[in-house]
């Protein structure tokens, strides 16, 4: 709400011509009005602030010393107010590319390089929303989601972009602890499951049929959470392949136990409206994510 004692932007930007210029006359032509009109607006001002600005000496007109003090400040202020409309006015230039993802993908993928991808498209204004519900992506502002497993939307495109497989993961010294876990023994052991995710343990369980009837576990709400707590050698996760490749990269620590005991997981998709088929910032976004996938998933140099 604006203050009642702030006088109209028209009166202050009639006084910041008129102070720039030093002319009512100068004043009236940039503002395309007669020079009475001007001299009747400062009046109006003065009259609201209480102070004259201007000292009136025949035909010429100075600055008074606090006409001097409120241009300067004036100056300020509308120079912010024209600063922030010109970048307003370029951000809507932008075109809006909006990103639905699950979290994990966001994380690991997006956040960390999505500025390769913005500095290649400065055209773009980029928003990442990170979910696990699926959106409505023909009812919604969204341009590209990447999903797991493919909808039955045939109004819908589906791009395959990697294939997730399932397999346990743990730290070097919790497998020290438990030699026999790599024959598929988790006596002893505790299981890691995240509380969003209730298929991953048992569609590798119903493949392998290794875990004990009543394990000991530990419930954490992201694949994130759950590397940490392997991390600290609290016990064994289910592991994302290709995403384990990423932690295990960056943390030589960490080994898969059963590396050939693995359990396909579905597919990752990237997704849009078919209306949106030629889209060639699309096109080059799916380009773009295979090769991030490939830089940060890939199983070299464990």
């Amino acid at each position: 709400m604006p203050s009642q004692h702030l006088p109209s932007l028209n009166l202050i930007r009639v006084f910041e011509v008129a102070a720039r210029r030093m002319s009512f006359k100068d004043a009236a032509d940039e503002l395309c009005v007669s020079p009475p009109a001007v001299s009747h607006q400062i009046r109006i001002l003065e009259e609201s602030l209480g102070v004259t600005l201007f000292k009136r000496e025949n035909r010429k007109i100075s600055l008074s010393a606090e006409g001097k003090r409120y241009y300067l400040h004036v100056k300020r202020g509308l120079d912010l107010i024209d600063t922030a409309t010109l970048a307003v006015r370029k951000e809507k230039k932008k075109r809006r590319f909006i990103i639905n993802t699950l979290p994990n993908i966001a994380s690991l993928l997006l956040f960390p390089n999505i500025h390769e991808f913005q500095a290649k498209h400065p055209e773009l204004n980029i928003q990442i929303d990170s979910d696990v519900s699926r959106i409505d992506l023909e009812n919604s502002e969204t341009t590209v989601a990447i999903r797991h497993e493919c909808g039955n939307e045939p109004e819908l495109t589906y791009h395959p972009l990697v294939r997730i497989a399932l397999t346990p993961i743990c730290s070097r010294g919790y497998l020290e602890q438990h030699p026999n876990l790599t024959e598929g023994d988790f006596s002893d052991c505790r299981i890691i499951k995240i509380s969003g995710d209730t298929y991953q343990w048992p569609r590798w369980q119903t493949q392998w049929n290794l875990l004990p009837a009543m394990p000991d576990e530990l419930v954490v709400s992201t694949v994130q959470a759950s590397i940490e707590a392997v991390k600290n050698n609290i016990g064994v996760a289910m592991g994302y392949l290709p995403t384990a490749y990423q932690f295990m990269r960056k943390d030589s620590d960490l080994v898969l136990p059963m590396p050939n005991k693995v359990t396909p997981h579905g597919e990752c998709f990237l997704t849009y409206c078919n209306s949106n088929a030629d889209d060639e910032v699309i096109k080059a976004f799916h380009d773009w994510v295979i090769e991030i996938i490939t830089q940060e998933w890939s199983d070299k140099n464990i």
